[in-house]
């Protein structure tokens, strides 16, 4: 297999240069708005990897510019880095050196049903998931997809589409029939199920093959649904009660032929610190105006019941019930004593923040296929709560807000598996290249970090990959990756955490397909990418280590500072999380999460 080139990567741009005239707006390094227009959701996490500065940003306004874009990059010898919503964790979809983004996230926003029916539908990439939704909303539709309202379709496309309803439906890109795509030789190409393009950017590797501009969708009806039910509550943070939780989802685990109606995902969020030390560079970023969200230390349950047999299946809260039971006291806002059609469901999922919290991070998302049996004789339950109760100081002092000891954390952990599942059924027909998908749990935790909490944040994660990787780990002994949760900065050198052997060979396949439509590397605009050359050594777990901290200095004092906060008297998670609960809306002031959080 030829290794494809990576275009040259410098530390300065020839200024002299003349970009072609393009009809949207082009930001060059070294311009005023270069550093807003440049932010993106994994800026303040890679400032000094240097991996997120592009030469230039072109806004394209339409196909022309995106051709005129690759044809000038092909030219000179550089290469373009695809931007839509910019929320990819590793700033894969910026670029450095003399490369530049192409900006899509205002370029392909039409929207046009194919059919009477409204079951399928054709639209540009540019839609944030909330604006999506929404869309599909006002005809009763809904297909499955994230719960962040801010990421953009064209990397979710091509990531998967993982959410909610992954149990019940599958994977968002799942429901694909045909994109459309600008390659590397400029040439306009709709592309099918079944042709090698299609299966290589549905889970190869995100922007690698060329600009995606279009997809064509399968959508699903309400009507058809008729008895749907959800669930959705917020419960005070407890170390017991998370692990009582997670005990339901191995439940869930041990039955494999648990029906496909349901879906279970458990987030875990540490309290906001507003009041901090240090301005981080993504406060710097805030967008004017922007409405300040808070939330208690808390544990957010969603559960779902799709109704997949129609009007003649009868609804059994038995599972919902469970839930509520081991769950205790808490703030139900979607409730499952009635019938909420799918498309709201869908909405209520949604996630209306931006970024968990204002600070950088260091991320962790696990695939695991094992089953009931070993996760109980590993006592992963335990360990997995473990972790998150070591990873915070969870009570809050009243004067001071909460207590910056430890990191941030947002953790989510989800049920995927068993014989019915359609996130497994759908994975067999080998369409698309995404990769485990025999998996029973994901497991995502983020730690999010002040300057001061920045190497107990890089030890707490390392703790955290002891739980796979090796037989006696407790969540799985194989190290599984998946792309929308990558944190790997060389994808190449990593690639065996990213994709199965289902079909055997399929890295190999993707490095082909790869070669075949863009041969002279336009759309390698960093490492990570496919078919690269492996740098000696290539040990990803090592790339913590070069992960400084970047969100401000850390000094004695700061420290200091941290440390006594945990001394002084507190309230426990719970009584903060009740405190909140009962505070009144007031105009201007932080709002919290829940008063903000519908369909």
């Amino acid at each position: 297999m030829a290794d494809i080139p990576i275009p040259e990567i410098v530390s300065e741009i020839n200024n002299k240069h003349q970009f072609p005239e393009f009809k949207g707006k082009v930001i060059k390094r070294g311009d005023v708005d270069y550093d807003a227009q440049s932010y993106q959701y994994a800026s303040s996490s890679h400032l000094e990897d240097g991996i997120i500065q592009p030469a230039a940003i072109i806004k394209a306004a339409d196909d022309s510019d995106v051709i005129k874009a690759i044809k000038y990059a092909s030219e000179n010898k550089i290469a373009v880095a695809v931007r839509t919503g910019g929320h990819q964790y590793s700033g894969a979809s910026s670029t450095s050196g003399k490369n530049i983004q192409l900006d899509l996230s205002q370029t392909y926003k039409d929207f046009d049903w194919d059919d009477e029916n409204c079951t399928s539908v054709t639209l540009g990439v540019s839609f944030p998931l909330g604006e999506f939704n929404a869309k599909l909303r006002e005809k009763n539709r809904f297909v499955p997809h994230g719960q962040c309202q801010y990421v953009n379709l064209g990397g979710h496309i091509q990531t998967g589409g993982y959410g909610q309803l992954a149990r019940s439906f599958g994977l968002f890109s799942d429901h694909v029939k045909k994109f459309r795509i600008i390659t590397a030789d400029g040439q306009v190409r709709w592309v099918a199920q079944g042709e090698d393009l299609f299966f290589a950017v549905l889970g190869g590797s995100p922007g690698n093959f060329g600009v995606l501009t279009h997809a064509t969708l399968n959508v699903f009806r309400d009507q058809d649904y008729p008895n749907s039910r959800g669930l959705r509550a917020a419960y005070p943070y407890d170390r017991q009660r998370l692990k009582d939780l997670l005990d339901v989802m191995v439940e869930m685990v041990e039955d494999e032929n648990f029906p496909a109606d349901y879906d279970y995902c458990i987030t875990v969020l540490s309290e906001p610190p507003f009041r901090t030390f240090e301005l981080t560079y993504d406060m710097a970023h805030r967008k004017e105006g922007q409405q300040m969200v808070a939330w208690p230390p808390m544990i957010v349950v969603f559960a779902q019941w799709a109704n997949l047999q129609g009007e003649k299946q009868t609804y059994n809260p038995d599972f919902f019930n469970k839930i509520k039971q081991v769950a205790g006291k808490g703030l139900v806002q979607v409730s499952d004593k009635e019938h909420t059609p799918m498309s709201t469901l869908t909405g209520h999922w949604i996630v209306p923040i931006s970024r968990e919290f204002e600070l950088p991070y260091i991320k962790r998302t696990y695939s695991s296929n094992s089953n009931s049996q070993r996760l109980k004789e590993h006592k992963w339950t335990d360990w997995i709560s473990d972790r998150i109760e070591d990873g915070r100081n969870w009570n809050y002092d009243k004067t001071s807000g909460p207590i910056d000891v430890g990191c941030n954390v947002a953790a989510q952990i989800q049920h995927f598996g068993g014989n019915n599942s359609r996130f497994n059924q759908n994975g067999k027909r080998n369409t698309a290249s995404f990769s485990w998908r025999d998996a029973n749990i994901l497991c995502t935790v983020d730690a999010f970090y002040h300057s001061y909490q920045y190497e107990q944040t890089i030890e707490w994660q390392k703790k955290n990959d002891e739980g796979v990787g090796k037989p006696e780990a407790a969540f799985c002994e194989h190290d599984r990756r998946v792309l929308w949760g990558s944190y790997d900065l060389d994808l190449s050198a990593s690639h065996q955490y990213y994709y199965d052997q289902n079909p055997e060979g399929k890295y190999e396949r993707l490095c082909k397909i790869k070669q075949k439509y863009d041969p002279s590397g336009v759309f390698t605009p960093n490492r990570f990418c496919i078919g690269l050359p492996v740098p000696v050594p290539a040990d990803s777990k090592d790339g913590i280590k070069k992960r400084i901290k970047l969100s401000g200095s850390e000094t004695a004092k700061e420290r200091a500072a941290a440390i006594e906060l945990a001394k002084v008297p507190q309230l426990s998670a719970e009584d903060r999380f009740w405190e909140m609960a009962s505070t009144e809306r007031e105009l201007g002031k932080t709002v919290p999460l829940w008063n903000i959080w519908r369909a």
